[in-house]
């Protein structure tokens, strides 16, 4: 996996221009949402492989325009205040929505709502430097909980793995002052609020995050 140096990120230019500036939220609505107590997606119905395509029956309505995938230095971890993955991607369709993401992932399938070179709605200071994967889940949930979701972190994990080979981006976790100055990694939709303001704090403080990034590094090796 080639990695390329940091470009120095001039935060109040950043966030002055259209495409970071937006209050830009992917939470799905509680008609959506499904309740968050249920028991896990995954045991409802067939999961596809961890390496299926993702789906595109869905094509999310909000985006800034196109980037140059060489400007992609961030996979950017959401979740999506839902229990599926199609919840999202149906209401990323919706123009009444206020958010989108690239790939949406839960223990069954995922889907693709965004091309790689599309700039989202996704988190400001992020938006044009980051690939952004909505994991079905609630930011409220403990680790626990995570946790008996290991299919949608899997799932997402290898999208996460996939994107950071194709795009150059290395598996590791960035500081916020790291993410201010330009550094290529992953980051979470919390980390991006710390560096560049906002609300949202997912996917959560009980996110497993070390399982995360150990499944993400795993599925990198065996891509190369």
């Amino acid at each position: 996996m080639e990695t390329r140096e940091a470009d120095e990120v001039d935060v109040d230019i950043l966030l002055s221009t259209p495409e970071e500036s937006g209050d830009y939220d992917c939470a799905v609505p509680k008609e959506y949402a499904g309740d968050p107590d249920e028991e896990p997606d995954a045991v409802k119905a067939p999961p596809q492989p961890i390496t299926a395509r993702c789906s595109r029956e869905f094509r999310a309505v909000h985006d800034s325009g196109t980037r140059s995938t060489s400007q992609i230095g961030l996979i950017v971890i959401h979740c999506t205040e839902s229990t599926s993955a199609r919840s999202s991607a149906q209401w990323f369709a919706n123009p009444a929505s206020g958010g989108s993401a690239h790939v949406v992932a839960d223990g069954i399938e995922c889907y693709r709502t965004l091309e790689d070179n599309q700039i989202p709605w996704a988190a400001p200071g992020a938006n044009t430097r980051g690939f952004h994967i909505e994991i079905a889940g609630f930011a409220r949930w403990s680790e626990q909980v995570w946790l008996q979701r290991e299919k949608a972190l899997r799932r997402a994990a290898f999208k996460a793995a996939f994107h950071a080979d194709k795009f150059g981006v290395p598996v590791k976790l960035l500081t916020v002052d790291q993410l201010k100055t330009g550094k290529r990694g992953l980051v979470t939709h919390h980390l991006c609020t710390k560096a560049f303001g906002g609300d949202h704090t997912d996917p959560g403080a009980n996110f497993p995050m070390d399982r995360f990034l150990a499944w993400t590094r795993e599925f990198l090796g065996e891509l190369d």
